[in-house]
């Protein structure tokens, strides 16, 4: 009896070793997306932003499952009558990585760094306008002053933005952007990044919140979409997220091996955008030519198969939390197109030649079939020539932000659930980061003052109606043209033996909530 329990002993030993090594396999993401910088202060994009916040916290934050807006690092707060202090009173004992104190002085040390920095490709105007100075009262409190009432200043402080992200002044150097160099507070530790191959993730033993349910995460970065597709059918990835094609996402639902599920609504947008100083694109009539030669339907049947939704201003039709939606831009009118572009001094025997400029992989790889339809309905005018361009991201971004494309294609997830967060970064928060240049069109004071009014109201039926303003402005000005909602962004796909996959409409992925048997 003595050896049989012995040998049991010895089973049950080898059995809980055996589920302890699982625990410490890594979970494996598949991704096409690409890091541009792991810079608070100079990066603004989606998968960089995804991976700061993985790995660090702010004041605040959503509660993934209710979208709830609650404390973080900090643990209550308290805003003056005349909502021009915020004072925030942070959760004691909260540390870094590196075994600093994240206490009321990192708080301060990090937004005034990420601020001062505000580097040519950051995301840092959502919180630099409104923020006039930040004082330490004592260890574990904080007061924020105001440029100016902020109707959404607490959203601004949410952990979806990169500039609002606390990270711990032992570790990160002062005066340089310092790509990937830094100390968050988790509640995962960033171990490597091998730009084009991986991210890796390790647990930080010390994070204040709930524990991550794997502690081990790998993010795979693949060329494109059917190298992702391939990767989870061959088990080489545990779960996938952005972005898989439209054919991929019609044959992995119809894969027994495969779970696929779609998370609607989407929030994120598809649009053309327009340096506005740029010629010929200078010119609003050409701009507003476009509006009516544009193709939205041969772009959703022909690249995306029905996957998608057409979408006729940049404010996501989701309400709540956004509100004020209403479709403004027109639907296509090929005969409307050729009387202004006629206007503009453009015809048959002088067409409009211009660039239509796109990036590979950054979006998934149906960019260049999105362009090219684009192209065609627009040539398809006889008055129009295209030169289609193209740069991979990161050069993308840079030239970007120098001014250097006429017409481009980019897409926008959310930083913060609020309908100025679809209107403000290409007007009157980043235009220079983000293309447009739209701080020097005659109108830009004109939507300044408007939404800085909207932003400083309180009463959401005032401010819908400011914000319907802005698109109907938009229509004549053209900063943009909406064309798609992402709903292909909003779908993962996973191996039966995972658990925790979903998105909400912030539309990222919570690693530490994913986990596999």
């Amino acid at each position: 009896m003595k050896r049989v329990l012995g040998i049991l002993l010895v089973i049950g030993l080898m059995a809980s070793a055996a589920v302890a090594a699982t625990a410490q396999e890594p979970l494996i993401m598949g991704t096409t997306d690409r890091v541009t910088q792991l810079a608070f202060a100079n990066s603004y994009d989606h998968y960089s932003w995804h991976v700061l916040r993985a790995t660090t916290d702010a004041l605040m934050k959503l509660d993934p499952v209710t979208l709830e807006l609650k404390g973080a690092i900090a643990e209550s707060w308290d805003i003056s009558a005349d909502g021009m202090e915020y004072t925030f009173y942070i959760r004691p004992g909260i540390t870094f990585w590196d075994g600093a104190p994240c206490d009321a002085a990192a708080v301060k040390w990090s937004l005034d760094r990420t601020i001062r920095l505000d580097g040519p490709e950051s995301g840092v105007g959502l919180i630099k306008g409104v923020i006039d100075h930040i004082d330490v009262i004592d260890p574990l409190t904080v007061k924020i002053t105001l440029t100016m009432p902020d109707a959404i200043f607490l959203l601004r402080m949410e952990e979806s933005l990169a500039p609002a992200l606390i990270y711990s002044p032992k570790s990160t150097p002062e005066n340089d952007f310092a790509n990937g160099v830094y100390a968050g507070t988790g509640p995962y530790k960033l171990i490597e990044h091998v730009p084009d191959q991986w991210v890796k993730y390790e647990a930080y033993d010390g994070y204040y919140g709930e524990a991550p349910k794997s502690k081990f995460v790998i993010e795979k970065l693949y060329s494109d979409a059917a190298a992702l597709r391939a990767a989870i059918e061959a088990g080489d990835v545990d779960f996938v997220f952005r972005t898989l094609s439209p054919q991929d996402i019609t044959d992995l639902a119809n894969n027994p091996d495969v779970v696929l599920k779609f998370f609607p609504p989407s929030p994120g947008v598809r649009y053309l955008l327009f340096n506005v100083t740029q010629p010929p694109v200078d010119n609003p009539l050409v701009r507003q030519a476009i509006t009516y030669a544009v193709d939205r339907g041969a772009i959703i049947d022909q690249v995306f198969e029905g996957t998608v939704d057409p979408i006729y201003t940049m404010v996501p039709m989701v309400d709540p939390p956004f509100f004020g939606a209403i479709d403004v831009f027109p639907e296509r009118d090929q005969a409307q197109a050729v009387e202004l572009l006629a206007k503009a001094g453009y015809d048959a025997d002088n067409p409009l030649s211009l660039n239509l400029w796109y990036s590979p992989k950054h979006y998934g790889t149906t960019e260049a079939d999105v362009a090219t339809v684009i192209a065609g309905s627009l040539e398809e005018t006889g008055v129009v020539n295209i030169s289609i361009q193209m740069l991979e991201w990161g050069a993308y971004t840079e030239r970007m932000s120098a001014g250097g494309f006429d017409m481009f294609l980019l897409g926008w997830h959310p930083d913060y659930l609020e309908s100025s967060n679809f209107l403000a970064p290409w007007t009157t928060e980043s235009p220079e980061g983000l293309g447009t240049f739209f701080n020097e069109h005659p109108n830009y004071e004109a939507y300044k003052h408007i939404m800085e009014v909207a932003t400083t109201t309180a009463d959401a039926e005032k401010r819908s109606k400011l914000y319907k303003a802005i698109q109907m402005l938009s229509v004549q000005d053209v900063p943009w043209i909406p064309l798609w909602a992402m709903t292909d962004e909003m779908v993962m796909a996973w191996l039966p033996n995972v658990h925790g996959c979903a998105l909400n409409i912030t539309m990222d992925v919570h690693i530490e909530r994913i986990w596999k048997d």
